[in-house]
């Protein structure tokens, strides 16, 4: 008999097939003003790098084989997660939480992924901009993973903001159902501080992603319950976690009192680009065909042509062969 847990805790995961088909024919709206009232980014909001003694768990304590790993000669890349460490100052985090918490009108509700959030937010927010491609934050982010790390051609998915509050009278709770990504590197910072929610949890199965399949039942009915799913340790604003999304299933949990709010920002290695993990359907049920066909043209040139794109959208180009 599979045990389970509490409605108010258990998330469901992702659906796929036809589901994803369905999704991608509707159009998705983007009604969000361009010129927001918000702070400048200041090059003094990023963080020195984070000290040595952060938590990390690599790809082999998830049952992943060296056959299965990303990397190439003289690069490897197995690091599965690390954190929670500070990317942002104190005054940057809550400069961040503000502008977050500005832009929620706009916010998308959608039960395909995440139930409310809002994407493409460096398009509308020139201080996301800035922060995505300050070298400071870019080089500290890298140095965190151990590959030279930049933003990801995929706009929409890049930068995303999502919200977390007790469901109003009948509907459904905002949460992440489990999934994995489709980015390979995705850092996501929590903006609330934990005293100021009840649920809300970041949960991780820590096992090889074909075997939260073959217990996909037993699992999504337990939730943290289960004896191989973790809760990431967020406690304060600006708290940030790194997650190799793509290989790593995780979900959030219900909030019940109060509410949350999280950044996940999504980076791109140039020097791995052909091992990035997306694939055309993870992002056409959220963002439609006709924009995702935009989005997965820039990602291919990406791939073939990694300094013309770091030319062209203004980041430094990374060395060959070392981390930025």
């Amino acid at each position: 008999m599979i045990t389970t847990t509490p409605d108010t805790t258990r998330v469901a995961a992702i659906t796929t097939g036809l589901d994803r088909l369905r999704r991608s024919l509707h159009t998705a709206e983007d009604g969000v003003p361009r010129h927001l009232d918000e702070p400048p980014w200041e090059p003094g909001f990023v963080a020195d790098f984070p000290r040595a003694d952060v938590g990390s768990l690599r790809m082999a304590e998830f049952d992943y084989t060296s056959a299965e790993l990303h990397g190439r000669a003289g690069l490897t890349d197995d690091l599965a997660m690390a954190g929670p460490v500070e990317l942002l100052t104190a005054q940057g985090a809550q400069a961040l939480r503000t502008i977050c918490r500005d832009l929620e009108p706009w916010a998308v509700h959608n039960d395909y992924v995440v139930s409310h959030r809002l994407r493409n937010v460096e398009a509308v927010s020139p201080f996301v901009r800035a922060m995505v491609r300050d070298p400071a934050f870019l080089r500290n982010a890298s140095r965190l993973v151990g590959v030279p790390l930049i933003p990801h051609p995929l706009r929409n998915a890049g930068v995303q903001i999502n919200y977390y509050a007790p469901p109003a009278d009948g509907a459904a709770p905002a949460v992440a159902k489990w999934h994995l990504d489709g980015m390979n590197y995705v850092f996501t910072m929590t903006l609330s501080d934990h005293a100021e929610h009840t649920g809300g949890d970041y949960v991780y199965y820590r096992g090889h992603p074909r075997d939260f399949d073959i217990n996909r039942e037993k699992i999504t009915a337990m939730g943290a319950a289960h004896p191989e799913v973790y809760t990431a340790p967020f406690q304060h604003v600006g708290d940030t976690m790194f997650t190799r999304g793509s290989r790593v299933y995780h979900a959030v949990t219900p909030v019940s009192r109060g509410d949350r709010i999280t950044l996940a920002v999504s980076l791109f290695c140039p020097l791995l680009g052909t091992q990035d993990e997306n694939r055309f359907w993870h992002s056409a049920p959220d963002d439609g065909l006709l924009r995702t066909l935009g989005n997965w043209r820039r990602l291919r040139r990406a791939v073939r042509r990694p300094a013309t794109y770091c030319r062209r959208e203004g980041i430094p180009v990374i060395p060959l062969g070392q981390p930025a």
